[in-house]
């Protein structure tokens, strides 16, 4: 590892994090996030010049994060080319750059990465993620709507991309179109009767947010 990386005042080790402020930010290159990311024991996203490590997850977040895994498992099918993935997944968005991890990512086919070569190991990061979801927060829904909203949809095989709130039952769903750049907003915070459409199946907010809302 470079002089300059391992100067880097960041911890590898996820009880050192446990010790810092919620929300780090670091000024670095690209190459020296990826050079230490495939050592760090937690999560870290990098965009606009520096390495970020965002706030620790609620409990109304991580119940969230599991039941969009399971639904859309369910909704895409066991068997299908779909496959629903945690946020230990980054996505790398070349034309910024940036490396963010979705709270939940969906692939459809085969991945393609990314591949940058440390000085120990190949470091693969996701390109081509059909769907994207984000559980937003009160730190974090400013910067997700705005900004990482905006970096999903210049990736080609992004078709969806959901923000989902953690403190009142409200999803917004965006899908593209066959129009280069279209893209429809969906806003629905209907807790009874509301629901987005993925893939023509219908995803309700009543499943999404049953007993998951912190009390």
């Amino acid at each position: 590892m470079s002089t300059a990386m391992s100067a880097l005042p960041l911890p590898k080790t996820l009880q050192e994090r446990l010790d810092l402020p919620e929300v780090l930010e670091i000024r670095a290159t690209l190459d020296e996030y990826f050079d230490f990311v495939e050592s760090c024991e937690y999560r870290l996203d990098y965009a606009d010049g520096k390495i970020i490590a965002m706030g620790y997850a609620s409990i109304s977040h991580e119940a969230l994060v599991g039941r969009l895994i399971y639904l859309l498992t369910d909704l895409l099918g066991l068997n299908s080319d779909f496959r629903v993935l945690g946020s230990n997944v980054a996505t790398f968005i070349p034309e910024v750059p940036a490396v963010h991890n979705g709270d939940v990512v969906v692939l459809q086919g085969k991945p393609i990465y990314h591949i940058h070569q440390s000085p120990k190991k190949k470091v693969k990061v996701l390109t081509n993620p059909y769907l994207i979801v984000e559980v937003l927060s009160k730190g974090t829904e400013r910067y997700d709507r705005g900004m990482k909203v905006q970096r999903y949809k210049t990736l080609p095989s992004v078709q969806y991309i959901m923000l989902v709130d953690q403190k009142k039952p409200g999803v917004s769903l965006y899908s593209r179109t066959g129009r280069p750049g279209e893209w429809l907003n969906l806003e629905v915070n209907d807790p009874e009767s509301g629901y987005v459409t993925i893939q023509r199946k219908k995803l309700r907010l009543l499943d999404i947010y049953q007993n998951a809302l912190a009390d």
